[in-house]
């Protein structure tokens, strides 16, 4: 009895191993690297074992640059056991994942190494579709994306032998799911003869003559007694003209600046408020009604405080104007972002009051 005992957990444990080991080991995902951080320019198509990188300032493939790119990740993940699993990140900048078809994590805007997590159902076996998109505009890059699986007690790094570029051959599809049939009225169900006996006749109303229009009132024009010896003047009327900062920028020559006026940034920081968009919007609609200009997008500030963190921040300040345009569909090799700190001026930083002037960021005509 006891050799038959042993037998079964051997058989079991043999049953199990074969199991684990009978899944296929997976080639990694394809990804595509762009030059623009809205997939602009594609630069190059290679396969990527998992999605943990930190390029350290350092330009991620031959052709790109350290900054203002994107890469984009498709195929396959396989799921090694049933149960919830837990799906994290961490990115630098903006980071969105799709898994099985359904976004479950959305974080595509400028940050600093910010986590994002997700949980979900997977089956054993099943094989989701993945797709993961990453943009970079300044400084440090992190893209990381990490599971714990049901009953682990960790996070870690996907690794690439549950990637897969394409589905093997070996593969369980999953059925899409069933479309929703629409809901069927129920049809009336006829009265019985008895009930349609006792109901009483439907009396009609008389029809109501419809009543005569009323005479709308005349309104006059009140026109202002003239002075004497003065013929008067007809009434203009008053039209609201929308205000627009920006000039003419067609009409700029080459080195010509003009300074965005409702341009607003954090104290102290290269973070826009939500009250640039609209100045921001503007100029990226007169940017592409006009796919000739080319500008530097200067930025600067006044001399209060350490120099060297004053051309730091003018510098930031005109890569995020830069990246906002960019980000819409602005050509990137069109815009040039440049910081010269405190040191052209146009008020007289001595003055309180004309000081905030030199804190500016300026389009320059190229």
């Amino acid at each position: 009895m006891k050799r038959l005992a042993l037998l079964l957990l051997l058989g079991l444990a043999t049953g199990a191993q074969a199991q684990t080991s009978a899944l296929p080991t997976g080639d990694g995902l394809q990804a595509a690297y762009y030059n623009g951080i809205n997939f602009d320019k594609l630069v190059l198509r290679r396969r990527d074992a998992a999605i943990d990188f930190d390029w350290k300032k350092e330009p991620p493939v031959d052709g790109l640059g350290s900054e203002f790119f994107s890469v984009r990740w498709e195929g396959f993940i396989l799921a090694p056991v049933t149960g919830e699993y837990e799906f994290s990140t961490v990115m630098d900048d903006g980071l969105r994942v799709w898994l099985g078809g359904k976004r479950i994590i959305n974080a595509w805007r400028e940050q600093d190494h910010v986590p994002g997590e997700a949980h979900l159902r997977l089956e054993a076996g099943r094989y989701y579709r993945l797709r993961v998109e990453y943009f970079q505009t300044i400084r440090d890059t992190r893209a990381l994306l990490r599971w714990r699986l049901p009953n682990a007690s960790a996070p870690e790094p996907v690794s690439g032998a549950y990637f897969f570029a394409a589905l093997p051959a070996s593969a369980r599809p999953i059925a899409p799911p069933a479309p929703k049939a629409a809901p069927v009225a129920a049809r009336p169900q006829p009265l019985p003869a008895e009930r349609v006996a006792a109901r009483p006749a439907a009396v009609k109303a008389p029809a109501r003559k419809p009543a005569p229009p009323r005479p709308r009132p005349v309104q006059r024009a009140v026109v202002p007694a003239a002075a004497p010896g003065r013929v008067p003047t007809p009434p203009v009327a008053q039209v609201a003209v929308p205000t627009d900062s920006l000039p003419d920028l067609a009409a700029l020559v080459k080195g010509e600046a003009v300074a965005l006026r409702n341009l607003y940034f954090e104290q102290g920081k290269a973070r826009l408020l939500p009250s640039s968009q609209p100045e921001l919007n503007r100029l990226v609609r007169v940017l592409q009604a006009q796919a000739a200009l080319r500008f530097e997008i200067a930025g600067h500030t006044d001399n209060v405080g350490d120099a060297a963190l004053n051309q730091q921040l003018s510098e930031q300040r005109a890569r995020v104007v830069r990246a906002y345009l960019v980000q819409r569909g602005i050509d990137s090799l069109r815009l040039t972002a440049v910081g010269y700190g405190g040191a052209r001026p146009v008020a007289d930083n001595r003055d309180p009051r004309l000081r905030p002037r030199n804190r500016r960021v300026e389009l320059v005509a190229r």
